[in-house]
């Protein structure tokens, strides 16, 4: 079987196939194999071919219509963003032909859809985005499988030297301009949560951070990480990213806000067990801070080591190559080896 990707050198779309193609030796084992050929199967349609979010919601839609309308095979929609957010893609699944939507991660409480939130987003709050026919979709809405942690190859650091830094707070803050999303302030949620952080932060604390939300060069940004016992997190346009990981291969404890009320496969969130969960309003930082601080090398070594492990785990090709596969063996029509 033959499996187009639709425009996977653009940006988004290329992040969103990378676990795909880097699996593709796999693939072909179990009769899979991906092509930007005109002859196949199926397609897969990135989201950044569907979603312009520089435009109105209702023209980013129509866009996405008419990009979908001139295929002439079968298809499937790949929500590849780092957020639970269905705006935009599934809009466009809806009212298209498309045989699955494909997502990196859902909430796991599907009828929260049904709510509104800012811009799609349910950490940000209550909103007007709403998905109200979310049970009629929900039979084909499907894990890819993958999600962001896929897109980084880490490198497990020796991190027995003593460390500078209590925290890590390396990230942008405040953001220079502000940020649209199909017309919508994004800055104005994302920005909050930040500086709640930072108000939040005691001055006892020894904190490593951006002047102004400066960027500096990856080097000295990964040496402030590395010298840091605890690397924060807040969430920003999604509740997974790279600093995730980082914080593991530098040998820091991870701490953000609680992300149990996602879904995704894999997932290697566990609270007190491969991060520290704090919730969304900081109100019980310090809290969280001093309980590890106060026996950081044990605390440390658990959730680093445990980090690590569940990585190399959970997140090998073969686990996605058989979820990708028992997605097709159960489509009705389809021939897989």
């Amino acid at each position: 079987m033959k499996i187009k990707l639709y425009e996977h050198k653009v940006h988004r779309n290329e992040t969103t196939f990378r676990p795909f193609l880097k699996a593709q030796d796999m693939f072909r084992e179990v009769g899979i194999e991906f092509t930007s050929g005109d002859t196949y199967d199926y397609a897969f349609v990135g989201q950044a071919s569907i979603i312009d979010k520089k435009k109105p919601l209702q023209e980013s839609i129509d866009k996405g219509l008419e990009f979908v309308s001139k295929i002439t095979g079968d298809y499937i929609i790949v929500d590849g963003q780092d957020a639970t957010t269905l705006i935009g893609t599934i809009d466009v699944f809806r009212e298209s032909n498309a045989t699955l939507f494909l997502k990196n991660s859902y909430l796991k409480d599907f009828d929260l859809y049904k709510e509104g939130w800012a811009n799609g987003r349910y950490y940000w709050g209550k909103g007007d985005y709403s998905v109200p026919d979310i049970n009629e979709l929900k039979p084909r809405m499907k894990l890819t499988g993958c999600n962001w942690l896929h897109t980084i190859q880490p490198n497990w650091l020796d991190y027995s030297k003593e460390k500078t830094y209590d925290i890590s707070c390396m990230f942008g803050y405040p953001t220079k301009e502000p940020v649209y999303e199909h017309d919508i302030c994004q800055t104005n949620y994302y920005d909050p949560h930040r500086k709640n952080l930072m108000d939040t932060l005691s001055d006892k604390y020894n904190v490593a951070k951006l002047e102004n939300g400066v960027r500096i060069p990856q080097e000295e940004y990964y040496q402030n990480m590395f010298n840091s016992k605890i690397t924060m997190a807040p969430l920003g346009y999604g509740e997974m990213a790279p600093r995730d990981l980082e914080s593991a291969m530098f040998g820091s404890v991870l701490m953000k806000p609680n992300v149990s009320y996602i879904s995704s496969e894999p997932f290697i969130y566990e609270d007190d067990e491969t991060y520290i969960a704090v919730d969304y309003d900081w109100s019980n930082l310090e809290e969280k801070i001093d309980y590890v601080l106060s026996d950081y090398n044990n605390i440390r070594e658990r959730l680093v080591q445990n980090m690590r492990k569940k990585y190399q785990e959970s997140y090998n090709l073969e686990n996605l190559v058989l979820h990708v596969y028992h997605i097709f063996r159960n489509l009705e029509g389809v021939r897989v080896l």
